[in-house]
C-alpha cells in the first residue's frame, strides 16, 4: 500500500466532513445546537439514559469536554439529571420530552439529506467506502499515539 493513497483519503475525508458539518451546523443552527451538543443528545437516545463518563468513555472525550456539552443541553431544557442507582455521585442523563422529540426530528431531516445524496449510489459502494475507512480507524486506533479526543 503506498502512503501517499492514504495521505490522499486523509485528505478527502476531512474535506467531506467539514463539507458535511457546514451544511449540518446550519440546520442545527435553526434550532439553538451545534454537532457536538446533537452528537450528546443522539448518544442518550440511543443508549438511553447514562452518566458524563460513560459518554466520555463512549466517544473517547475527556469527562469535563462532555460535562460543558450536558451542561449546555440542561439550561436548554432538552436533557435532565436523574439518581443514578448504581453510583450515588454520578447522575444519569437522560433525555427530556423535549430532547426527545428534537433528537427525533433533527435525525429525520438528515436522514432526508442522505437519501438525496445516496440515490446515485450502490449499497456496494458506500460499504466498501465504510469498511475501508474502519480498517484505517482501527489501524490508528491500533498505534495507540496521539490525542485520543474525537467528536
Amino acid at each position: 500500500m503506498d502512503p501517499e493513497n492514504l495521505k490522499e483519503l486523509i485528505a478527502e475525508v476531512r474535506t467531506t466532513f467539514r463539507l458535511h458539518a457546514g451544511i449540518s451546523d446550519a440546520m442545527l443552527e435553526e434550532r439553538g445546537l451545534t454537532a457536538s451538543l446533537r452528537a450528546i443528545l443522539e448518544f442518550i437516545a440511543e443508549n438511553g439514559p447514562s452518566t458524563v463518563p460513560q459518554m466520555a468513555a463512549a466517544k473517547t472525550m475527556k469527562r469535563q469536554s462532555i460535562q460543558a456539552f450536558v451542561d449546555k443541553l440542561l439550561a436548554m431544557g432538552l436533557v435532565e439529571a436523574t439518581s443514578n442507582p448504581a453510583h450515588k455521585r454520578s447522575v444519569l442523563i437522560t433525555l427530556t420530552e423535549n430532547g426527545a422529540t428534537s433528537i427525533r426530528m433533527i435525525l429525520a431531516e438528515e436522514m432526508e439529506l442522505l437519501g438525496q445524496v445516496a440515490s446515485g449510489w450502490t449499497g456496494g459502494d458506500v460499504g466498501r467506502a465504510s469498511q475501508t475507512l474502519k480498517e484505517f480507524r482501527l489501524q490508528l486506533a491500533g498505534l495507540g499515539r496521539g490525542n485520543t479526543e474525537t467528536e
